[in-house]
């Protein structure tokens, strides 16, 4: 099966981040302390983008592991995080099942959505065709069927988005936003496409609008960094919107935010990251892995349970 960001409950950071930007940390804690959450972390990473190489959770109980090997990374092996290290003392890596799938991709390029057409759930992700370029030996039918047997969907539908190759990274999450789905079940995506030329652009609207309902970002500008309104936290409970320091556009994506989401009414925020984004080029949906509500029940049992081996990361608490 697939898991929204919308049926999650729990927030994963890396140590880095929160020991390298204190004020974003306490910008996020203020928000999820509100409602009362532990804020997860894990260390021995090499960077703060946990989205690109933790696994994506299938199930209460299954978690699927793509092979975490970027090709912009290549000569930055430094950055290439050891995911068994990470991984290795957590208790999902003990007690519940890791399904290996050898695809080069990383969790960024991931955005899960469903519709209900008939009352039957269908399943979509959303991915760009830089797949393929990172794992030439496989074609689209080939890593659609990989997709079906891990995530155990024999229904579930890959929709492939033209790279941009000027885009070194490839993702989809700072193009498409699942919102939910319509009256007649039909999904609803909230995109991004201002930042592509129109050929892409076009291309990616006939692609998701194949599937989805198709709603676009309404700013009165748009900046270079206009996509990280797309890339936001989002759980079960709350969603935290990336400001990126333009008052006028800021107001204007929060303000469609609570209109596509008004069963968060209350529960939309914004924290300021401009400089972040700038200078690292990623937002709040790449800084976190989020985990479906009964895993964090089962993961939060015990006060010791750790997320990842501390022998040289002593500083680094579990939650806080």
């Amino acid at each position: 099966m697939i898991i929204t960001e919308k049926e999650k409950s729990l927030a994963v950071f890396s140590s880095l981040l929160f020991r390298h930007y204190p004020e974003l940390k306490e910008q996020l804690h203020g928000v999820l302390r509100s409602y009362h959450k532990a804020v997860g972390m894990v260390c021995h990473t090499k960077d703060y983008w946990v989205r690109d190489f933790m696994p994506a959770q299938a199930d209460e109980d299954v978690f699927v592991r793509f092979i975490f090997n970027p090709d912009y990374l290549q000569d930055k092996k430094k950055y290439i995080t050891d995911v068994d290290k990470v991984i290795k003392n957590s208790p999902f890596a003990q007690k519940y099942k890791i399904v290996n799938i050898p695809i080069i991709l990383d969790g960024g390029n991931l955005v899960f959505c469903k519709g209900n057409k008939e009352h039957e759930e269908t399943a979509f992700v959303v991915m760009t065709e830089k797949v393929l370029a990172e794992n030439p030996q496989l074609c689209k039918k080939q890593i659609e069927k990989l997709f079906k047997d891990a995530f155990l969907e024999p229904n579930l539908i890959i929709v492939w988005l033209p790279w941009d190759k000027e885009d070194t990274f490839g993702h989809t999450d700072g193009i498409v936003r699942y919102v939910g789905y319509n009256t007649l079940g039909r999904p609803k995506v909230l995109v991004n496409l201002e930042l592509y030329d129109e050929k892409i652009a076009e291309q990616m609207y006939d692609a998701l609008s194949e599937h989805f309902d198709v709603i676009e970002l309404e700013l009165s500008e748009y900046d270079d960094l206009s996509w990280a309104y797309i890339n936001c936290l989002q759980t079960q409970d709350f969603i935290i919107i990336p400001g990126i320091g333009n008052t006028i556009t800021d107001a204007e994506a929060l303000k469609q935010y609570k209109e596509l989401f008004p069963e968060y009414k209350g529960h939309i925020y914004q924290v300021q990251m401009r400089e972040f984004i700038e200078e690292h080029g990623g937002a709040l949906n790449c800084l976190t892995w989020t985990i479906k509500e009964n895993y964090q029940k089962n993961l939060c049992k015990g006060a010791h349970i750790p997320l990842a081996d501390l022998e040289d990361n002593m500083d680094c608490p579990h939650y806080q």
